[in-house]
């Protein structure tokens, strides 16, 4: 730390003056590229249609069903009551205003829009899964009883679904 110091001593004045003022431009600079270059993590949306979803779904649950102890081969099949949904951001205002005559309040409710141009898109604010009626589980393994608890444990806490709407059974 002291090589450091005594360097700073060795700069000239002027150049110890301007060094606040490179600094916050090199910063200034990061920020804005930061906000140009694209991320590299992919984006992960959820399908459009029903089916999709539901493909999706059975997906992922094969793969996480798959990875229990005993279950085997596996094959997933869901049956969706309705599909996902965003909600969006909405910038609401209000006035209010006196007179002789009475109250008179008025309101008035916006989409957040973020984006300029072609490129504008509302603010999505919440994403609601969705809602699964039924799964069905196919697996080699379904003859043994701690099996197929662990598989219904499984889709029940992942989907937040209850037991009676989790069948598993064994695959031919």
């Amino acid at each position: 730390m002291k090589n450091v110091w005594q360097k700073m001593e060795d700069v000239s004045p002027k150049l110890k003056q301007n060094l606040p003022v490179w600094l916050g431009i090199v910063g200034i600079a990061l920020i804005f590229l930061s906000t140009v270059i694209p991320s590299k993590e992919p984006v992960q949306e959820m399908p459009s249609s029903l089916p999709q979803q539901a493909a999706q779904m059975e997906k992922q649950l094969e793969q996480l069903v798959a990875e229990i102890e005993g279950a085997g081969k596996v094959k997933v099949m869901l049956t969706l009551d309705t599909e996902s949904e965003q909600v969006y951001a909405k910038d609401q205002t209000s006035e209010q205003s006196q007179s002789q005559q009475g109250s008179n309040s008025r309101q008035e409710s916006n989409h957040v829009i973020l984006g300029s141009g072609s490129a504008q898109q509302p603010l999505i604010e919440t994403t609601y899964m969705p809602q699964v009626r039924g799964v069905a589980v196919v697996c080699e393994g379904a003859d043994n009883i701690a099996v197929v608890s662990r598989i219904t444990d499984a889709v029940s806490v992942v989907l937040d679904l209850p037991a009676n709407r989790i069948c598993v059974t064994k695959m031919k």
